[in-house]
């Protein structure tokens, strides 16, 4: 009797113990998959333009696709576009208040001259540029200073030259510039016009139609495309070319320490993201350049390209401006010269000693 009693205790607790596992089985079941280790959302902070180096963030979200995509879906990215004005994207990374951020580079030549190497007459296109970002040397000055600031640059997002001046008369030979208003964005252009001969003037984007068709500038200084998605052949009937601003930049960044907390595969899947990004993005920004022209024709401006003998005129003339930037660019600035040397169409004589 007592045996029988044993083995009905022993069944019953097997019975127990089986419902038991069964709805510790059920209930794992029932609950979501396990958020893959290192999973992030990170915010971008970009703004509108009307260039393909800001379409790759928005209105296309390229490179957070992409992110996303190679990551599989540990990074997220969450686009805030107008959460800081323009040239203050870079301090909200730097200050953690975005992870990550688009900035273009030459509106902070003033603050951090030595990443502006979009220099007056220097690249003659934009592959010249790929070249030179992509050089290990100076990859890895850019590693030491951005790092020093809290950043990582993840892509160099350029586009061709701010070479066109949209004007209601040609400017074929460089006395043409002298006494002309011109309406510039961006230290270096702006000290390389001045020495051209002309005066120059800053007036907010909005106010631009408005400051030609009344005379207060005569001219404007900017991207081809950029002109014509904004009107100016509506008031100018000439765009002349002349690469004041021979390139035009802009960085992809990440905040420091939001990339160091990452594990280390995470981190080399944003900077291989990064650097197809690079690639994509300049790429395509050589196809607009090119289809600009197209633009310039149904626009019906009339087009002067300066012979060669007045580009090295200005150049001749525009050649102080890299020494104005050495002198602002810090201990590193000879070393960068000498790496766009090795690319550069221009360096000659931008560069010569």
């Amino acid at each position: 009797m007592k045996r029988n009693k044993f083995w009905m205790i022993l069944g019953s607790f097997g019975l127990v113990l089986t419902l038991s596992l069964s709805l510790l089985a059920i209930c794992a079941e029932a609950q979501p998959a396990a958020k893959p280790a290192g999973k992030v959302t990170w915010i971008l902070a970009t703004n509108p333009g009307p260039a393909a180096n800001s379409w790759s963030f928005h209105p296309y979200p390229r490179f957070q696709k992409l992110l996303e995509l190679r990551s599989g879906g540990r990074i997220t990215i969450d686009t805030k576009v107008g959460l800081f004005p323009p040239n203050e994207v870079i301090h909200a990374v730097i200050a953690g208040r975005a992870d990550v951020g688009w900035e273009r580079t030459p509106w902070l030549s003033g603050t951090f001259p030595l990443w502006d190497v979009c220099l007056p007459f220097l690249w003659d296109s934009i592959y010249e540029y790929e070249g030179f970002v992509n050089d290990p040397r100076m990859m890895e000055i850019e590693k030491k200073t951005y790092g020093e600031k809290g950043l990582v640059k993840i892509a160099d997002i350029a586009v061709e030259s701010l070479d066109g001046i949209f004007a209601k008369k040609p400017l074929a030979t460089v006395a043409d510039f002298k006494g002309m208003k011109i309406r510039t964005a961006g230290l270096f252009p702006t000290l390389a016009l001045q020495k051209m001969g002309a005066s120059t003037l800053s007036i907010p984007t909005a106010e631009i139609l408005e400051a030609l068709q009344r005379g207060t500038v005569d001219a404007i200084q900017t991207s081809r495309g950029w002109g014509l998605g904004f009107g100016l052949p509506d008031v100018c009937t000439h765009i002349s070319y002349w690469k004041a601003q021979s390139m035009f930049s802009g960085m992809l960044i990440v905040n420091k320490a939001k990339f160091d907390g990452l594990p280390a595969d995470l981190q080399k899947i944003v900077l291989d993201t990064g650097r197809e990004m690079q690639g994509q993005a300049i790429y395509g920004a050589a196809v607009d350049h090119m289809q600009s022209d197209v633009g310039v024709k149904v626009s019906r401006l009339k087009v002067t390209q300066p012979d060669a003998a007045e580009i090295n005129k200005a150049r001749e003339l525009t050649r102080p401006v890299i020494d104005m930037w050495l002198e602002r660019a810090g201990p590193h600035g000879k070393q960068v010269l000498a790496v766009a040397a090795d690319y550069a169409g221009g360096a000659k004589i931008m560069l010569k000693k």
